[in-house]
């Protein structure tokens, strides 16, 4: 099963493809998609990441990866990748339990933890903000 819903490498997901495919998710899309680009200013563009991924909007900041969203079949799925301090500082900083889960379940690699999380409506937006500030805020 992919992260993404759009695993065709020749085909970039259009506007009205993923208002079509996210669902109920298409405002927390908008609104994550604003908080990125108009409150942290940062960079955005789609990569195709394979079969197994397929395509993300993903955000930079100085040339670095902030996140990175998949939209899915009702849903989108937002990749963060948290360093061993971010990591630290997540798990103590008040997140919901689910979100807590999802990060001590996640197999620790050389850059830190990459943290997958599913969202197929409103509930968890503000857990997902909080991860993206803890991923630019914490060094």
């Amino acid at each position: 099963m992919s992260k993404g819903f759009f695993i065709n490498k020749n085909a970039q997901p259009t506007d009205a493809e993923i208002e079509d495919t996210v669902g109920k998710a298409q405002e927390v899309w908008f609104l994550i998609l604003q908080y990125l680009t108009h409150e942290l200013h940062l960079k955005r563009d789609w990569k195709f990441y394979g079969v197994n991924y397929g395509w993300a909007l993903r955000f930079n900041k100085s040339g670095k990866s902030v996140v990175a969203i998949y939209p899915d079949k009702n849903g989108i799925t937002v990749q963060i990748i948290l360093n061993k301090h971010q990591v630290a500082f997540a798990l103590v900083s008040g997140l919901d339990t689910r979100i807590i889960q999802i990060i001590e379940d996640t197999e620790s690699i050389y850059e830190g933890k990459w943290i997958y999380v599913k969202i197929d409506d409103n509930t968890g937006i503000n857990e997902i903000l909080k991860l993206i500030d803890i991923r630019i805020k914490i060094k």
